[in-house]
């Protein structure tokens, strides 16, 4: 079961992982009126709020398929970011600084950065491209309160929760397998980004848990 567990704490971070740095605009950037945070919606804010905007089954997988592609993508332009840094770094670390190839190499830095912008843009105008009207309106409602790391850090004490939940019950001399097997739709839920089925879930493992 601590396997079983393990995976769900990870799964919980499935939305944070696919976007990648840098982070698109938050709920504070939005509350300035950034006009371009306004008109584009990252995947983790699609996807959290799947439920709320009447997301189908259809276009969740669209949307999950658009931000796996970008993820294998964003690690590649990552990687060759590093490198440039990792460059510019040991020019900077030379006793005698030369100038014109710290310039030369901090704007192969930028370069690489404005790459990943780039693709975070194409990413998010593919998203787009995929909702209606109506719901870009609700997700922009809907971003004023979106924080993904509370959203996070809640589902992981509810798991960690339902686990030692799990282990009191086989201490006590109890057979936990029941509520392991109820367990089994929640990395799945997570998945395809039906968080609120997802909390639903761990809410009523724990409700029977507790009257245990």
């Amino acid at each position: 079961m601590k396997k079983i567990m393990k995976q769900h704490q990870l799964i919980a971070l499935l939305c944070a992982s696919v976007l990648l740095i840098p982070k698109t605009a938050s709920a504070d950037e939005t509350a300035t009126g950034d006009p371009l945070a306004e008109r584009l919606f990252p995947p983790d804010l699609i996807l959290h709020n799947g439920e709320a905007i009447g997301l189908s089954d259809e276009k969740r997988q669209e949307v999950m398929s658009c931000a796996e592609r970008a993820q294998a993508r964003f690690q590649e332009l990552e990687q060759a970011l590093l490198k440039e840094r990792e460059a510019l770094v040991a020019l900077l670390d030379r006793g005698k600084a030369d100038e014109p190839a710290l310039v030369k190499q901090l704007d192969n830095v930028i370069a690489r950065e404005s790459d990943i912008r780039k693709e975070q843009f194409r990413l998010m105008l593919s998203l787009r491209k995929l909702l209606t009207a109506e719901q870009q309106a609700r997700l922009n409602q809907l971003r004023k309160t979106h924080n993904p790391s509370a959203l996070e850090a809640r589902l992981k004490e509810k798991v960690a929760r339902v686990e030692a939940g799990l282990q009191k019950t086989a201490s006590n001399g109890g057979n936990p397998s029941s509520i392991a097997e109820k367990m089994q739709p929640f990395p799945e839920l997570m998945r395809v980004g039906k968080v609120q089925e997802a909390e639903a879930l761990l809410d009523k493992v724990l409700r029977e848990l507790e009257a245990k």
